[in-house]
């Protein structure tokens, strides 16, 4: 995508240094004749850069060096020292161990997510386009908003559409706590109060990784389940691994949808489910 086809959601945070993305950069040279890798390192580039300048980013492919990508490296060095074993040896030892490092960066993509921007569940252009699609225009609450990425990208797509994102922004306590302030206006409550409030207002819930520290999310299901049986009620998360409780996952009835445009690039495997 363009970055005139891009979710604008706000300003970014507009960092002149982003010290991991500064890392990532300094292999371009190395690579430059290699396209794979080239490439890879271009996706995590325009991702960042992105999300720093207020957009909300392209989806990406499973980010890893691979296969491919290194027989393209031995071929390079081949190319170069068809003749000359001990240079073309110099050279490859070098490139093994800058991919080593390039594959350690992108997979570690979301940890910078998480320092810089506080982004935690990826959100791309291509999901909330086909989240917006889905809620068709209905007001949508957003319980455990955290910095608003899913309503910003929301409320960006349908200005006229009813968004309520809400938090308690318990993440301000936690020992590393980010300054950044959420994207979006995100207002300050449980998940608990917050349905109280706008349960019956709303034809749609949403619940983007919720923390698998607490029971709230399942306190959040039962009420659903008991007062709000006639909303969709969308949760994003991994299945039984870093979000939500165990208490959660045991007792959800889930139905996987919208994972068109929203599938993992990492180890977390982040889903989209309709819960019952």
């Amino acid at each position: 995508m363009n970055q005139e086809e891009l979710i604008r959601f706000g300003t970014g945070r507009q960092l002149a240094e982003i010290d991991y993305l500064s890392e990532l950069l300094s292999y371009q040279s190395l690579f430059k004749e290699i396209h794979s890798v080239s490439a890879l390192i271009h996706q995590v580039q325009q991702v960042i850069q992105a999300i720093n300048s207020g957009y909300l980013p392209d989806q990406l492919p499973q980010l890893a060096v691979t296969d491919v990508m290194i027989a393209d490296v031995q071929q390079n060095v081949l190319n170069k020292f068809p003749n000359q074993p001990n240079k073309g040896n110099v050279l490859w030892g070098q490139m093994v161990e800058s991919l080593e490092n390039i594959d350690f960066l992108v997979r570690h993509l979301r940890d910078a997510l998480i320092e810089y921007f506080s982004m935690y569940g990826f959100v791309s252009t291509p999901f909330v386009q086909d989240l917006s699609y889905y809620t068709a225009g209905y007001p949508v609450l957003e319980l455990m908003a955290g910095h608003g990425y899913l309503s910003a990208g929301l409320r960006a797509c349908q200005p006229k559409q009813t968004i309520i994102a809400t938090d308690n922004k318990s993440w301000r306590h936690q020992p590393e706590v980010t300054l950044c302030q959420p994207v979006t206006k995100v207002k300050k409550m449980s998940a608990l109060s917050a349905l109280a409030n706008y349960g019956d207002s709303v034809a749609v819930i949403l619940m983007s990784w919720a923390p698998d520290t607490s029971e709230d999310d399942w306190e959040v299901l039962q009420a659903i389940r008991t007062q709000y049986r006639n909303k969709k009620f969308l949760v994003i998360g991994e299945e039984n691994g870093a979000t939500n409780s165990k208490a959660f996952w045991s007792e959800a009835k889930l139905k996987p949808l919208l994972n068109t445009h929203h599938q993992s690039f990492d180890l977390i495997n982040e889903q989209v489910f309709e819960v019952e």
